[in-house]
């Protein structure tokens, strides 16, 4: 039942959304014709003048192909309105003017107020409002910092430090202001927030026309609030702060820009000292904000609450997703409102017969957490052997048909794996013939293991990766580009990778991680019967079809010794995307498409290094050394670990909250708590 609390939110909402793209001047002359070829010089001569509602009633079920583009660098008195129509093929591009300022403010609002519906957990509040003032200060930072980014996106944006400079002191105060409001909304509510964590999905909160993201904010202020409880510093924070200075020493600023696209929010979109600070002091807060909510609410964290909001939100993920596929005005309000990373699908089919990532930004991404739901339901009615309510059933539907659509065969196989294990598991003749029921799936994974080996044709599988990255590299210059491909592959079927690469044409284009490998792969000495760990990775990179994009990656990846070995910085894709010429095989209408490595591994290689991924890898292990119990969050983990390999998930703040999350209660719960 809906209070009169709620219906009052409910309507204080649709008038916020709707009522700056709603308003017009209805004493002027202007009335807007219906939409046709003959009348599109009609709307591109009268801008700002036509409200997005005003247009769409006249246009209303004229079974017009309309798409909204949001204008973010409109003027403030455009916002809401027209400021320009095109027709593209059989569409016609409506541009919105949302600019950016008046965005933030909005958008804050909204999510303000849906922060503000989580229930109380009635805490002996311990948070404090001391040095809250930083968080502010922090985020007017990034607009010097990223200056590049803001500008263009920014009718607005000044960074001169003049008194007379209102854009910034306008928002520095609604910052602050927004900083005390977050405070006082989550003072009594944020032990309950864990239980709600699932919605992050569905509620994305990437500002429109910004390099920045709603739960960054939120998880710093935590953050704050950690280092003024606790004052002390623990190890990690030394060695963090201790490569933060090896990140920041290692700078060499160069011109390379990245819109950031659909990992907007989350992303560092300049290589600069300023902008390497900005990132590595937020993403420290971030990580220290989890870390504290984590602990803080462990008490009341109920998973049946995390269950049911999980389906909850991955339902109305997909039926906005399909909404907004189907309604040109849903799609563009889904983005304003919920502050997608990326408009959702334009259409319900799937791209090249492929993939729907339908209302979020990365198929793969929602296709993980679509499954881990799934899990979730399926760990729960095997360990408390009760039956699914009714609406579990029906919430766990477009779920499961969320998953179909994502086409994560990763997600599916991971998740049907697992669930079979837990089946056998629980059974009793597992209990009781534990030692041969494991000894049989190995044997069974070894026997499947050595006929892919051998079938597929081993010479062939242990080096399809390296000669993918040949394919890539820039080799043999020649303004014909089949003239190079063809003394490349002349190389590549003589297998002669030495003369191909110490060639003086092509040694200076290749990419120090291509180097590494060849040099590596070819050595004279060799282990019999132990297969070199590149043949292992190509191997399997042909099985889970990531040959092509890990080749990529080793054509793309030039990192310097420093960089190899402690990483560039956190979520520092700059260098590694511009900084070394590759070789595509691609339309020109690609060239400029964002080839990412595609897998989280790969990401954490470019961010921490070989250094910090060889730290986190030990990390994992010892977590699954040390905790014997079969819990949710060992399950979990094993789950996503299977899917980060061939996923870059970690580069959205959603998925990268939901895997911190998972991890730190993995080892907080079932470590930390056994010994206090």
């Amino acid at each position: 039942m809906l209070t009169k609390n709620k219906v009052s939110i409910f309507f204080i909402l649709a008038f916020i959304i709707l009522a700056p793209f709603t308003f017009y001047d209805s004493g002027d002359e202007i009335n807007p014709p219906v939409l046709s070829d003959s009348t599109i010089g009609y709307y591109q001569s009268t801008t700002c003048e036509i409200s997005l509602i005003e247009f769409y009633i006249k246009n209303f079920n004229k079974n017009l192909n309309l798409y909204f583009n949001n204008n973010d660098y409109a003027d403030l008195k455009c916002y809401g309105k027209i400021t320009g129509l095109d027709k593209l093929g059989d569409s016609y591009m409506v541009s919105i003017g949302t600019n950016t300022s008046i965005t933030l403010i909005l958008q804050s609002t909204i999510w303000l107020i849906f922060l503000s519906l989580i229930p109380k957990a009635d805490p002996k509040t311990k948070l404090s409002s001391k040095f809250l003032f930083c968080l502010p200060l922090l985020l007017i930072f990034q607009f010097f910092s990223e200056n590049r980014f803001y500008s263009k996106s920014n009718i607005m944006h000044n960074t001169e430090i003049t008194f007379d400079n209102y854009y910034l002191m306008g928002n520095f105060i609604f910052l602050l202001l927004c900083s005390y409001l977050l405070f006082d909304i989550l003072k009594n509510k944020y032990l309950n927030l864990t239980n709600y964590l699932p919605f992050i999905f569905l509620i994305v909160g990437t500002y429109s026309g910004m390099n920045l993201n709603f739960y960054l904010i939120v998880l710093s202020l935590f953050g704050i609030q950690s280092l003024v409880l606790n004052k002390k510093m623990y190890l990690l924070d030394v060695i963090y702060f201790g490569i933060s200075l090896i990140w920041l020493s290692n700078i060499n600023s160069n011109n390379y820009f990245f819109d950031g696209d659909k990992l907007r929010g989350f992303t560092n979109s300049s290589y600069s000292f300023a902008s390497q600070v900005f990132w590595i002091v937020m993403v420290y807060l971030l990580l220290k904000g989890l870390i504290f909510l984590i602990k803080e609410s462990i008490e009341y964290f109920d998973i049946k609450i995390f269950i049911n909001n999980s389906l909850i939100s991955g339902s109305l993920i997909l039926v906005f997703g399909v909404v907004g596929s189907i309604s040109p005005l849903f799609n563009f309000f889904n983005f304003f409102i919920f502050g997608q990373n990326k408009r959702g699908m334009k259409e319900l089919t799937s791209i090249a017969g492929n993939t729907w990532r339908g209302f979020s930004a990365s198929a793969e991404s929602i296709g993980e957490f679509y499954g881990l739901i799934i899990l979730m339901i399926i760990f729960y009615f095997i360990n408390s052997k009760n039956n699914l309510s009714t609406k579990h059933l029906v919430l766990l539907i477009p779920v499961a048909y969320g998953l179909y659509r994502s086409n994560n065969f990763a997600a599916f196989s991971s998740l049907i794996i697992i669930s079979l294990s837990l089946f056998v598991i629980k059974t009793n003749f597992y209990r009781r013939y534990k030692l041969y029921v494991l000894l049989s799936a190995s044997v069974l994974f070894l026997v499947l293991a050595f006929s892919y080996l051998y079938f597929a044709d081993y010479p062939f599988l242990s080096t399809e990766l390296i000669y993918e990255a040949t394919l890539h590299q820039n080799f043999y210059p020649d303004p014909n580009p089949d003239t190079s491909y063809y003394q490349v592959e002349k190389k590549m079927i003589e297998r002669d990778l030495k003369t191909l690469l110490y060639d003086e044409t092509n040694y200076p284009n290749a990419s120090k991680s291509y180097i590494f490998l060849v040099e590596s792969f070819t050595q004279t000495f060799n282990i019999p019967y132990i297969p070199h760990y590149l043949a292992v990775v190509s191997a399997v990179s042909l099985a889970i079809n990531r040959t092509e994009m890990w080749g990529i990656f080793i054509a793309k990846y030039n990192p310097t010794f420093v960089e190899a070995i402690f990483g560039s910085g956190p979520f520092q894709l700059n260098k590694y995307l511009y900084g070394h010429d590759i070789k595509l095989d691609v339309p020109n209408t690609k060239l400029q498409a964002l080839f990412l490595p595609h897998s989280s591994f790969l990401d954490l290689l470019l961010f921490i290094g070989a250094g910090g991924v060889f730290l986190l890898g030990i990390f994992v292990i010892y977590l699954f050394l040390r905790n014997k119990n079969l819990s949710f969050y060992k399950i979990a983990s094993i789950y996503l670990l299977i899917n980060l390999l061939k996923s870059d998930s970690i580069l959205y703040i959603n998925s990268f909250i939901l895997i911190f999350f998972i991890i730190i209660n993995f080892y907080y719960l079932e470590n930390v708590k056994q010994n206090e």
